[in-house]
């Protein structure tokens, strides 16, 4: 028997990941729970373990190729017999349309390639990957024209890619082909952008994020307002509050994110316009608050979420807050623990940044970036000159979905628990 290794599903954006790095090589023997193959997604790296023992009969993608999830990656199986293992798995894949084999180990020889493939006769079986389908489809590429060099004779990415390179006959007349048949509708992958430029040259982390980012500014109609928040009283409740802890011997950090985290939680439950998904035409507003913290990796940045942020107190929502990016660091993180946010909030106060323009993390309707503390004077109630500390917010937001006069609304709720921090506790 033979086991296939598929690209996983991480979290629930998650539509494609990137081949990282490759632990072994076909023909080698693999024990059941050992390290075959790294894959990244936009938010992780993980490393997919092998289901069974066995040896690696066949790659289907090289490092930084990208695959669909769901898409085979390899094939474990007996080394006697293996031709017949990777038919059968080719079989499998068939069924489910996915993309299966292209590297096959040195005792099942690979499909030949001709130089100029024939057209397919009139109602013969076409196989074809999805994704190279949706390539094919997007080029105007007739597939009865190309040949498939994966297993079974299928038509692959690589195979879309190397008929655009050779310049292919584009003029498609949709055959009159048999499809291949699922025994189930494949569900609909979230929209995106198919340009194989972005990203281009980045490692895969960067690529998947690049590719993000691009998506939420097409998708959304980004708008930032700034203000500077008095930060005085705030200060002065963080340091009675870490005296207390100390006192009682707690292990909690008390940080400037976590005291603006609470209160950007508190405003969020006030106007759940802000606490909201906008997501094919349908707008759903969220009664609990998933926060999520951005993380700077050393090269990208994660999203971790603290759920049902609006149930915790200050001294769980800083445990929760410290926990969770740690494990983002570590790269611990689940892809259930990367999911799911329902508002996002990014601060580079600690490198000194005042304002800056946050991009959404789609599909939130909003995202807070916090800012470095700024010292300013000014006059008290005597007109006598004092000195202020003020914290600088950014809040970008979907003016599809939320006016000017609305995101200034939430920013005031939130001048309002910062100011006076004391409700925090309430």
């Amino acid at each position: 028997m033979s086991e296939v290794i598929v690209m996983p599903k991480l979290g629930m954006t998650m539509t494609e990941g990137t081949i990282v790095e490759w632990h072994k090589e076909i023909g080698e023997p693999v024990s059941e729970g050992e390290p075959v193959l790294t894959i990244s997604s936009e938010k992780l790296t993980q490393e997919l373990e092998a289901p069974a023992s066995g040896i690696l009969l066949a790659k289907n993608a090289e490092v930084d190729d990208l695959l669909e999830v769901g898409a085979a990656i390899a094939v474990i199986g007996e080394e006697r017999g293996a031709v017949q293992e990777v038919a059968a798995a080719v079989a499998v894949a068939d069924r489910e349309e996915t993309e299966i084999a292209v590297n096959v180990a040195p005792s099942a020889p690979a499909a030949p390639v001709r130089e100029s493939a024939p057209k397919k006769v009139q109602g013969e079986r076409i196989f074809i990957t999805p994704l190279a389908r949706k390539m094919a489809k997007e080029h105007q590429l007739d597939i009865a024209l190309i040949e498939g060099t994966g297993g079974n004779g299928r038509i692959t990415k690589r195979d879309i890619e190397r008929a655009l390179q050779e310049g292919r006959p584009v003029a498609v007349a949709e055959p009159a082909l048999a499809p291949v048949q699922t025994s189930a509708p494949a569900p609909a992958p979230a929209k995106a952008i198919h340009n194989e430029n972005i990203g281009a040259g980045l490692n895969p982390m960067r690529k998947v994020i690049a590719r993000n980012m691009r998506r939420s500014l097409e998708q959304t109609a980004q708008l930032t307002l700034h203000r500077k928040v008095s930060a005085n009283a705030l200060i002065d409740f963080q340091d009675t509050l870490r005296k207390q802890v100390e006192e009682a011997d707690l292990d909690v950090k008390l940080t400037v994110t976590v005291l603006v985290a609470r209160a950007a939680v508190l405003a969020l439950q006030d106007m759940k316009q802000v606490n909201s998904h906008y997501v094919d035409g349908t707008l759903t507003e969220f009664d609990e608050v998933h926060l999520g913290i951005a993380t700077a990796l050393a090269d990208g940045l994660v999203v971790p979420v603290v759920k049902n942020a609006h149930q915790k107190t200050i001294g769980t929502l800083a445990k929760e807050i410290k926990e969770v990016s740690t494990k983002a660091r570590n790269g611990e993180a689940s892809g259930d623990l990367l999911s799911g946010s329902t508002f996002t909030i990014t601060n580079l106060g600690a490198s000194g940044i005042e304002y800056f323009t946050p991009i959404l993390n789609t599909p939130e309707t909003g995202i807070l970036g916090v800012g470095s503390f700024q010292e300013e004077l000014a006059l008290d109630e005597d007109g006598q000159v004092k000195l202020v500390k003020k914290i600088p917010l950014s809040l970008t937001f979907d003016h599809q979905i939320v006016d000017g006069a609305t995101a200034a609304e939430f920013l005031n709720k939130l001048t309002k628990y910062t100011e006076t921090p004391y409700l925090l506790v309430l």
